[in-house]
């Protein structure tokens, strides 16, 4: 079974073969955004992160934006940036670059100012773009595509329907030699222990049970009454009764295959079987968690939620 895909120089194959324009501070959000806006095959990825970081914040935000860079999707990629001592572009260019693929970086400061800067940095996107225009898809086999899954608001027909129709496509991608997984943490409290009966080993069950226990933990510690936050309103609205309901809906995205491992945000995992991402409950903050896992196809059901697709 096969896929068509664009194959990069680290074995890995993009379904897409986009440029990617990361910025390294919310401060060169806007600059990012012209650069990106000039060139069409280039995809914009800000965020609000600042100065005055520290761990573990500061790895997991640089962690993050690293990852997004070495997603197969992305032919190459420019970091966009300041020049000052809390950012580090750099850094963020060289973990980038580990996988062969083109890299650059656009210093706001040392370039001379904002528009001397966009301009650099959109001849730069724009020479990327054209030697990725030269690449053809051709058939990758299906052991080189990575499945994210993801849903939205949930309803009562969120497990039996729309969970249950990714879960069968992610099965059948694991089953022909690809692997992928699912996320968000609070949202599976009441059906973890359901997972964890599927781990591979004892290891990856105590990893599993670990992650929900630490979240409720933090949850209790910040004085939130959870259990009464989730399901939130429009959940109930559409018939949802429990959390313990919400989390077995939750569970069907992940299939019906081994759970292999359990990793912490946007780390990419081994690429064994199905997986699961230790994530916030946000849908965005989930997507972004898979898409720097690797994930170079992301499912999405909406229902109750307002539709959202990633760059």
């Amino acid at each position: 079974m096969e896929f068509w895909g664009f194959p990069r120089t680290d074995g890995t194959a993009g379904t897409r073969n986009l440029i990617g324009v990361i910025v390294s501070a919310a401060c060169a959000n806007d600059p990012g955004a012209w650069i990106a806006d000039a060139v069409d095959d280039a995809r914009l990825f800000t965020h609000k992160q600042v100065c005055g970081l520290i761990p573990p914040d500061k790895e997991v935000v640089e962690r993050t934006l690293a990852n997004l860079g070495k997603n197969p999707n992305l032919y190459g990629v420019l970091i966009v940036g300041p020049d000052c001592a809390d950012s580090d572009p750099d850094g963020i260019a060289h973990m980038i670059a580990q996988t062969g693929k083109p890299v650059d970086v656009c210093k706001i400061h040392a370039e001379g100012g904002v528009m001397v800067a966009v301009q650099r940095g959109i001849d730069s996107v724009r020479r990327m773009a054209s030697d990725a225009s030269r690449i053809r898809r051709e058939p990758c086999p299906i052991s080189k595509l990575r499945h994210g899954v993801e849903c939205g608001g949930s309803t009562p027909l969120s497990g039996a329907v729309t969970n249950a129709a990714q879960g069968h496509a992610l099965d059948n991608v694991i089953r022909h030699g690809g692997n992928g997984g699912f996320s968000e943490t609070p949202e599976v409290i009441g059906a973890e222990h359901i997972i964890a009966e599927r781990a591979i080993d004892e290891e990856v069950k105590r990893k599993m049970l670990k992650v929900v226990r630490d979240f409720e933990q933090w949850l209790k510690s910040s004085g939130i009454d959870f259990l009464r936050a989730n399901p939130d309103a429009q959940n109930v609205e559409d018939g949802i009764s429990s959390i313990e309901e919400k989390a077995l809906g939750a569970i069907h995205k992940g299939g019906t295959t081994p759970l292999t491992e359990v990793v912490d945000y946007a780390v990419i995992p081994e690429g064994r079987g199905m997986w699961f991402m230790n994530t916030p409950g946000n849908d965005m903050m989930s997507v972004t968690g898979l898409a720097a896992g690797g994930c170079n196809i992301i499912t999405y059901s909406t229902e109750g939620a307002s539709p959202y697709g990633f760059p």
